[in-house]
């Protein structure tokens, strides 16, 4: 048996011009989780998504870890999905970043609104009426994840344990597959998922199955450093 350690990002820099950038929390989150398992554990291969807050996420487990990972590879099948087109196509009378920073500021609580905001904008993004209207259907980026998984088990199954920083989404998606949730049920799953909370499969040639998800204990100690977006 092999094991795939899936790692939610840290915590990234929610609300800026620029969200795909570690905030100074997320360094931590990712520094922590570093120092955690490396008692216990010291992968063979190390990848990542293409976004920046993936290989900011590697880099800080590598120092909380004290170590250089002997191979680093960035998979686009571990990209997240397009969240901000996904808002936009749902709310059309909202054309720029500062459209939606003008729309939270006027509900008494912002963070409240942008969470229906966005459910809303998923729920019609994975409803499979308007997939001519995205770049990325559900179902594409739902086979996109599953591929990644599958270039783990073919490629780098032989070289030990194997740890991928990505996002929310291609650790929902993944695990609904291994789990046949629904699609409702993989969202809420998502967004329930902590930032550098830790997703364990074990496989072998034939299937793969959960061992444990979204395992945040390196954070438990400092319940300000859990953090979901």
């Amino acid at each position: 048996m092999g094991d795939i350690y899936l790692v939610r990002h840290g915590q990234a820099s929610f609300g800026a011009d620029d969200y795909d950038n570690l905030s100074a929390r997320g360094e931590e989150q990712c520094h922590r989780l570093g120092q955690h398992m490396k008692g216990f554990i010291k992968p063979e291969v190390m990848l990542s998504g293409q976004h920046r807050r993936h290989r900011q996420s590697l880099a800080s487990f590598c120092e909380g870890a004290d170590f250089n990972p002997n191979k680093e590879n960035e998979l686009a099948d571990f990209n997240e999905f397009d969240h901000e087109q996904v808002l936009f196509k749902a709310f059309p009378h909202l054309v720029t970043k500062q459209d939606i920073a003008l729309e939270l500021a006027s509900s008494p609580d912002p963070r409240k609104r942008f969470h229906q905001m966005f459910q809303q904008s998923v729920e019609r993004w994975i409803s499979g009426n308007h997939d001519q209207e995205y770049s990325e259907s559900w179902q594409t980026f739902q086979v996109r994840c599953i591929q990644g998984l599958t270039t783990c088990i073919e490629q780098y199954a032989s070289k030990g344990p194997i740890m991928v920083f990505t996002s929310g989404g291609p650790v929902a998606a993944i695990t609904q597959h291994v789990l046949g949730l629904t699609d409702k049920a993989t969202f809420e799953l998502n967004e329930n998922l902590v930032n550098s909370g830790v997703t364990r499969l074990r496989f072998n040639k034939n299937r793969a199955s959960l061992s444990y998800l979204n395992s945040f204990g390196h954070l438990e100690q400092q319940p300000n450093l859990i953090t979901y977006r």
